[in-house]
């Protein structure tokens, strides 16, 4: 007796947690489908997406259709009905073939993962898979339609920046998502340019405002960075879990506010507690589904890195005063090596050099000093390997008159994933499980709260 064959049914069913724009631009981009058949295929009448396949195949599509949300079932050929999942309600009814061709294969089933020990750490491959040429056909066209309407194509043409560099970005085989409406953030912009028309219309006849302007966007900052976290992480998502960030204004005055300006006062002696206070005030109030992210950095790191900028600092000021002392012995006027064009190199080569020990020293502390659950972040950027990174960008930019941008911006995001690590310490699956269904509670009320970007 032949063994049975069997046909994978979708009837527009989606797992607990995702969200269902979500899961379609999913479908159309591992299938290419059109939006008339994305809507078919959607509509709640069954759909027989592959028929007459062995067992292993059609529980490796259901593995495949589960990953991007969606909830399938099996049928046999011998008119049984293979029970899917306890979470997927699907109902055995007459079904019309729709036999669909993916434009590439679906992303790979999960493979079953030994469970690991507390102790063994299980290391999540974070990767990059972008392309300059790519990125450059989306860059200029976003630039171009941007120019022709007038800056209003600008939000549609970040969202398209954002899904592709969130798409190419891939932790443990599972790419990122950014969710956000491009509507959203033209209103966001469209108010920004309001308000900016109204302060310089303004201007012209009270010129006495231009102080008063200042203040007001000194006390606006921890409100306008609180919102532009709370968009920007309600928009992300990795395997159908979005992030989150929620925080009180009086405690974002406080961090942005309160801290720089002891640190001004102090002489800079408590700015080094002004930049731990706000890396652990962004850290602290992330969430991912439900998990809250916690930050463990001391304020003594934050003292060192300053010392080490001082100390950059001295040595470009030594290497000024000893191109002016081989200037004076060599007695040549003009010296080559004492001239001002010398003089203006070291200097911008030091401040090149204080900005990449900066963000490499910040990064690796950020990352290394945070966790979530059962993940824990690290970081490791290299002095070396990032300063060539911005140099040899920074040298691309200059001989293509911008350019090149697109390489850049590609090169420093494939950089990022090369060096930032991410570790589990406990059954990441379950994690996951957790989140998602703790974030599909509370998913509608915060689209209502962070509905709208500030254009940032």
């Amino acid at each position: 007796m032949p063994s049975p064959t069997y046909s994978v049914v979708f009837s527009g069913q989606i797992a607990d947690g995702f969200d269902l724009e979500q899961v379609k631009r999913r479908f159309a981009d591992a299938y290419g489908l059109s939006t008339e058949r994305l809507e078919q295929l959607f509509s709640a009448k069954p759909v027989v997406i592959k028929r007459d396949i062995g067992r292993k195949e059609a529980e490796g599509y259901l593995q495949r259709l589960s990953q991007i949300g969606a909830l399938a079932r099996l049928e046999s050929s011998t008119g049984d009905v293979v029970e899917p999942p306890a979470s997927a309600q699907s109902v055995a009814t007459p079904t019309a073939p729709l036999t669909l061709v993916p434009q590439q294969p679906p992303a790979a089933p999960i493979q079953a993962r030994p469970q690991v020990q507390d102790d063994e750490p299980r290391r999540l491959p974070l990767e990059f898979h972008g392309q300059g040429g790519e990125f450059f056909r989306i860059w200029i066209v976003n630039l171009v339609l941007s120019v022709l309407t007038l800056g209003i194509y600008s939000a549609w043409a970040k969202v398209r920046t954002l899904r592709y560099f969130y798409g190419n970005t891939r932790l443990d085989g599972n790419a990122f998502e950014y969710l956000a409406d491009p509507r959203a953030i033209l209103k966001g912009r469209l108010l920004m340019v309001a308000l900016l028309a109204g302060y310089y219309v303004l201007s012209l006849y009270v010129p006495l405002i231009k102080p008063f302007a200042g203040l007001a966007l000194l006390i606006a900052t921890p409100w306008i960075v609180v919102r532009a976290l709370s968009f920007h992480h309600h928009n992300s998502a990795w395997r159908g879990v979005r992030f989150g960030f929620e925080a009180r204004l009086g405690e974002a005055i406080k961090v942005f506010i309160g801290w720089p300006l002891l640190g001004i006062l102090t002489l800079g002696i408590l700015y080094p507690m002004a930049i731990q206070r706000q890396q652990a005030f962004i850290a602290s109030h992330s969430r991912f589904g439900t998990q809250g992210f916690s930050f463990q950095a001391g304020v003594g790191r934050y003292y060192r890195m300053v010392l080490g900028i001082i100390a950059l600092a001295v040595l470009g000021m030594i290497a000024n005063i000893a191109l002016d002392l081989l200037a004076i012995f060599a007695n040549v006027s003009p010296s080559p090596v004492g001239s001002p064009i010398a003089s203006i190199i070291v200097m911008l080569l030091t401040y090149q050099l204080i900005f990449v020990y900066v963000k490499v020293t910040l990064t690796n502390l950020y990352y290394r000093s945070t966790r979530a659950g059962v993940v824990r972040l690290g970081a490791h950027y290299g002095l070396g390997s990032y300063s060539l990174l911005v140099l040899t960008n920074l040298i691309g930019m200059v001989l293509t008159l911008g350019l090149f941008y697109p390489w850049a911006r590609v090169r420093t995001a494939r950089y990022a994933a090369e060096h930032i690590t991410l570790e589990a310490e406990g059954d990441v699956e379950a994690f996951i499980a957790d989140q998602r269904g703790g974030a599909s509670a509370t998913g509608g009320e915060a689209a209502e709260l962070f509905g709208v970007d500030l254009g940032l």
